[in-house]
């Protein structure tokens, strides 16, 4: 056994560090060698060493990382058969009964795993998304009070807002993002969400001052300039809104940020610009047929109706159940039946007028 043991150590050692052997040998040591090779050397200590808890303990993280829940829960079980008053394997047992949906279970475990001292902030956010789930608002509630009852960080009251706007209280979220902030103002979670709030409430002034904010903190993340351009889209400044999003697609260039920029050039009467902008959209995801009905409406506006009736039948047999494309479809064909109508109606007047003979004038007349 200690040579198996030893020799774990020192693979797990090249990755992380080992702790110096003891009755918990593995205690605080990650497993970061690949699963398969951390699999076989944790299952040849349990088959020797069934008595240690900790080898069940980190099977069970192994097995959490593959997403094999089943097999997490029955190794993590063993180890607080084993070893109950160690608050990482009831906080363990918690995370594996969440990933099972079994949120009473969850719920339990971690109380338990709080009632031993384990505080932070994944064990009181699981907590009160497993309330949540539940319809135990209040008890959701008190259990993040909790955490900021232990520690005003900006970290925790942020997860409070988070909870908070998952009760639909958004006073209470906005109090405790603004919070969060006050602490640390280069945290980027709730900025993030007080931005979001703020774009949803339609303030634009205090989103553009929010958002700003992120950018200056990450200049070059792409998220929080979309977020800039979709609010100075919004607002009407679409000269500013392209120079963003056509950064993006630079950087970027995946087709929904091309699609926004086709339908900004669209709001800007720019329909060449807006069809070859859908077009690459398209070009990038043909089941994305939202980029071919901007690429229609653009050809209709620059009277090209029949190679934009064209796209519109491509759009609908492509899906017949797509009622927009249908209905404009149907709209383009009536429309340009109308001015074929209205075009002939010119020329038969145009005719008519030109086979009608000169008026006779009056002198000529008297001479005659």
């Amino acid at each position: 056994m200690k040579n198996k043991l030893f020799v774990f150590c020192i693979s797990a050692m090249l990755f992380t560090g080992c702790v110096e052997h003891s009755k918990d040998a593995l205690l605080a040591t990650e497993i970061n060698v690949k699963a398969g090779e951390a699999l076989e050397y944790l299952t040849d200590l349990a088959d020797d060493e069934p008595d240690n808890p900790e080898v069940f303990y980190q099977l069970s993280k192994v097995y959490f990382d593959q997403a094999n829940y089943d097999h997490a829960l029955q190794n993590i079980k063993k180890a607080v058969d084993l070893k109950g008053d160690y608050s990482e394997y009831h906080f363990m047992e918690g995370r594996v009964h969440q990933k099972l949906n079994q949120p009473d279970a969850a719920i339990k475990a971690l109380l338990i795993a709080e009632s031993m001292g384990n505080v932070n902030h994944d064990l009181y956010k699981i907590i009160a998304e497993e309330y949540l789930r539940l319809g135990m608002n209040d008890k959701a509630r008190e259990a993040i009070n909790r955490l900021t009852g232990i520690n005003q960080s900006a970290e925790s009251y942020a997860l409070k807002g988070q909870v908070m706007l998952s009760l639909g209280d958004t006073i209470q979220a906005i109090d405790n993002f603004e919070k969060s902030i006050a602490l640390d103002k280069s945290y980027i979670k709730p900025l993030i969400a007080l931005t979001d709030i703020n774009i949803a409430r339609n303030n634009e002034d205090k989103a553009f001052a929010l958002v700003n904010q992120l950018i200056d903190l990450e200049p070059e993340n792409m998220d929080f300039l979309e977020k800039k351009g979709n609010l100075l889209q919004r607002s009407g400044q679409l000269d500013s809104a392209v120079q963003v999003f056509k950064h993006i697609t630079s950087v970027r260039d995946n087709y929904m940020d091309l699609y926004k920029l086709s339908n900004i050039y669209y709001l800007m009467d720019e329909y060449d610009s807006s069809r070859m902008m859908a077009e690459r959209a398209f070009e990038k995801n043909e089941e994305f047929l939202e980029a071919q009905l901007v690429v229609a409406r653009s050809l209709d506006k620059l009277r090209k109706y029949q190679e934009a009736i064209d796209v519109y039948e491509m759009i609908v047999e492509s899906d017949s159940t797509f009622n927009l494309a249908i209905t404009e479809l149907d709209n383009l064909k009536r429309k340009v039946a109308y001015l074929w109508r209205l075009e002939q109606q010119r020329r038969a007047m145009d005719s008519a007028i030109k086979n009608v003979p000169p008026p006779v004038r009056k002198k000529e007349l008297e001479d005659n």
